[in-house]
């Protein structure tokens, strides 16, 4: 039994030793660490990186030693000093370490160095206004450690914000303010209680308001950044006033050129309906003098015969002229003649007259037409330059939701490109580090000659060194972080490209597309608002010819209907996405098994400004501009719905 309880001891120790060993590793690598990613302006007046360690841990002590035989900062050696005792000159030093079983001397240490470059790196410390660098466990019993960027910015000290990847977080200013004020008032109450019981303490108290009076120094720096942050909280409120107001001006001025065109386009068929009855009334005009011009033309015929009978009886006069009856009868036949002359001349002038006034009638009514067309110039010049502005106005319109669109996807697309940034950030300090690893073995591997007698010893230093340096771990680790790197970069270069396709919109060229690839894009840039509860089902038609079109157009196109269709999706659910094609036509069919849309409002969803969504979320421009979109290229878009079981639409668009 004794035995038995022996050994157990021996376990527990063990194990407490192990522990204890693993604390040291940690805490020696983050000094490490730390060391590496800060910089002042004093280290360069230093050939060595000077460290104080303030520790009775002999653990901690011996990482120390080890780490600063083996490694440099900055390509500078470590001057290593322990002090036992806090006694040392610390305003010479670089980074000063505080152990958990010296932390009673942190105070004094912080005040000496307070006006002096040097990184403080405390554990276990307990007052988080007054810590720099502070490691601790967490509840898991991982080594962990926080940061007060006030106090290290105060020394003129840099930190790198690599040094967060390490698993550090920074502290919580706005909880220690509140702390701060908890505890002034608490200092204020016992000021009190000590100002009406203790006088003979009032050098005591004259210490504690200077320390309250630095703390309301830092205080009123807080509030001083908590005014700046609501400052510029308020500009960003105007500024989206602002956007807002635009929005609702571009809107009345769309409202009232549309009302503007609806009675210009009245006016327009009034003029039409009233120039075809001047038409009418024109033809029938023409079609009365037409009947007597050929009137007039068969009276000229028989006046021609008439002068003809009179030119043969002045002959038959002539001839016979010495007989009396003869030239009787012959005189008769020239009275007859005139008077039937002088009746169809009298009935000619009657008829020019009546032709003279039609002619007027004529002509007043080709004036009338003449300024009824002139009119009718004016309107339609007036016309086409309303369908211009108006035209102008939803070009404008379109760029605007198009900045909308990109507005409402920035976030998402900043998260997606963070997110390969980080590996191949990540990727670098690694490659970093174990390049640092393996320098100093590749450093003697270079040295080595052949014809050297000691080359055996240089071997075996090589073979420590390779030890010592975690040499073949760093050599199976650096193709790992060389693909992440790449793998991050791929990501990157495929967001920006995703990036470039859809902000192509404002060529006056039509340019080939593939549909496929146009939907990829646009679900490559929604991808942050439906990962995670949105299932994508693509069902594409393979070898589908290119479409000759406005490419960032028929992209805007795509990205609002499925837009909408995740919008329609609230918790979770499914898009499917299918493309066909024929010899003249690609068809291309989105379906969502979101909520749907009610029959009575299916006839609205491409009116402008029509949105079933709250104010502020949408601007009902969406499926407007989409509709344009197909009919600008020749296409057609239909929508099938049901209320409660999702949505599709249908777009067919010619190839040419």
């Amino acid at each position: 039994m004794r035995n038995l309880l022996a050994i157990l001891i021996i376990i527990f120790s063990s194990t407490l030793v192990q522990a204890q060993i693993n604390k040291a590793n940690a805490t020696g690598a983050y000094i490490y660490n730390f060391a590496k990613l800060s910089s002042s302006p004093k280290q360069n007046q230093f050939s060595t990186y000077p460290i104080v360690v303030v520790s009775n841990n002999q653990l901690l002590i011996e990482e120390f030693k080890k780490m600063a035989q083996n490694n440099k900062v900055n390509g500078k050696p470590i001057q290593l000093t322990i002090d036992n005792n806090a006694t040392s000159n610390f305003e010479e030093a670089c980074l000063v370490f505080i152990s958990s079983d010296m932390n009673d001397h942190y105070r004094s240490i912080f005040n000496q160095t307070k006006n002096s470059e040097v990184l403080l790196v405390s554990e276990n410390y307990k007052d988080k206004t007054s810590i720099m660098l502070n490691l601790y466990e967490s509840s898991d019993q991982t080594m962990k450690f926080e940061m007060n960027k006030g106090n290290i910015y105060d020394r003129n000290i840099t930190i790198s914000d690599e040094i967060l990847l390490m698993g550090g977080n920074i502290v919580d200013l706005t909880e220690l303010y509140i702390e701060t004020q908890k505890e002034l008032q608490s200092s204020d109450s016992k000021i009190e209680e000590i100002e009406d019981s203790l006088s003979t303490l009032s050098s005591e108290i004259g210490k504690n308001q200077q320390q309250i009076a630095k703390q309301d120094q830092a205080l009123e720096q807080q509030k001083e950044i908590i005014s700046k942050q609501k400052q510029e909280q308020q500009k960003l409120t105007s500024n989206i006033s602002e956007q807002k107001q635009q929005l609702i001006s571009v809107q009345d001025a769309f409202t009232q050129n549309e009302a503007k065109m609806r009675l210009y386009n009245d006016s327009l068929i009034h003029s039409r309906e009233i120039l075809q009855s001047f038409q009418n009334q024109i033809a029938e005009n023409n079609q009365i003098l037409l009947d007597q011009q050929d009137e007039i033309k068969n009276n000229k015929e028989v006046l021609s015969q008439k002068n003809t009978v009179i030119r043969k009886q002045r002959i038959v006069v002539a001839f016979f002229v010495v007989g009396i009856t003869v030239n009787l009868l012959l005189l008769i036949l020239l009275l007859k003649s005139l008077k039937d002359k002088k009746r169809k001349n009298k009935q000619l002038r009657k008829q020019k007259a009546e032709l003279a006034k039609q002619n007027e009638v004529l002509e007043k009514n080709s004036n009338l037409i003449e300024s009824m067309m002139d009119e009718l110039s004016d309107n339609n010049e007036e016309l086409t330059t309303m369908l211009e502005e108006n035209k102008r106005m939803q070009n404008k319109l379109v760029q605007s939701e198009k900045m909308a669109s990109l507005g409402v996807l920035s976030a998402g697309i900043a998260h997606e490109i963070n997110n390969p940034i980080n590996f191949v950030y990540a990727g670098i300090n690694s490659l970093l580090r174990d390049f640092e690893d393996i320098k100093p073995v590749i450093d003697e591997v270079s040295k080595l000659n052949v014809d050297n007698n000691n080359l055996n010893e240089k071997i075996e230093l090589i073979k420590k060194l390779k030890e010592e340096n975690y040499f073949d771990e760093a050599m199976e680790a650096i193709p790992e972080i060389i693909s992440d790197i790449k793998l991050g970069a791929d990501r990157t270069a495929e967001i920006v490209k995703g990036l470039r396709n859809f902000t192509h919109m404002d060529s006056d060229n039509q340019e080939k597309l593939n549909i496929n690839e146009g939907l990829d894009t646009s679900l490559l840039l929604l991808k942050n608002k439906y990962k995670n509860h949105i299932e994508i089902v693509k069902d594409y038609s393979q070898n589908i010819p290119d479409l000759l079109c406005f490419p960032g157009k028929i992209n805007q196109a795509l990205l609002n209907i499925l837009a909408n269709a995740v919008d329609a999706i609230k918790d979770r659910g499914t898009i499917w996405i299918t493309t066909n094609h024929t010899d003249a036509f690609i068809e291309i069919i989105i379906r969502d098994n979101g909520y749907g849309i009610p029959e009575e409002i299916q006839s609205k969803i491409f009116d402008p400004f029509f949105t079933t969504k709250s104010v502020g979320e949408g601007t009902g421009l969406g499926l407007a501009i989409t509709f344009g979109i197909i009919g600008e290229h020749n296409g057609t878009i239909e929508v099938n719905s049901k209320d409660g079981e999702g949505t599709e639409f249908i777009i067919q668009l010619p190839i040419q």
